[in-house]
């Protein structure tokens, strides 16, 4: 009788090593992908005159997230920045780079960056980048945290 137990938990046992090895970690490419895809949907705005509203963007944008920082970024209006700067300047506007920098790695295995996204606003007869500054949790490929610095100055325009 203890034989057949003493099998059934050493072969447990082996199992959970086997799966608790073969978990694959999360990437920095990984993560520069995810950040890069999200910011893209968020800014990217071809025509200004009629540009996505914060609800389609947060609808494309909803699966990088966990639900409660969705909610919130929702709440604070973030999706609206882009197409309402684009529609007041009247310019397309591109990310162009996005620079992630690790800042801190936090004992629930949740990861803070810090980022510089580089925007390119353009139209037919000018093109200006700017920086804009923000930070970022992410846990195992969703983010639990955004902000970024609200203040965007395009020209003389402060936004």
């Amino acid at each position: 009788m203890k034989k057949p137990f003493l099998l059934f938990i050493l072969f447990t046992l082996l199992l959970g090593l086997i799966g608790c090895s073969s978990k694959e970690s999360v990437s920095e490419d990984d993560i520069l992908k995810l950040v890069k895809d999200y910011k893209t949907v968020q800014y990217n705005i071809k025509d200004p005159s009629n540009p996505p509203t914060e609800i389609e963007i947060g609808e494309k944008v909803k699966n990088y997230f966990s639900e409660k920082e969705f909610e919130k970024q929702m709440a604070n209006r973030v999706f609206a920045t882009g197409p309402l700067i684009a529609k007041k300047t009247n310019k397309s506007i591109e990310l162009e780079d996005i620079v992630l920098e690790e800042e801190k790695k936090k004992e629930d295995g949740s990861i803070d960056y810090n980022y510089i996204l580089k925007l390119k606003f353009y139209d037919e007869n000018s093109s200006e980048t700017i920086e804009k500054k923000g930070q970022l949790t992410i846990k195992e490929l969703t983010i639990t945290r955004d902000w970024e610095e609200r203040t965007t100055k395009i020209g003389n325009e402060v936004f």
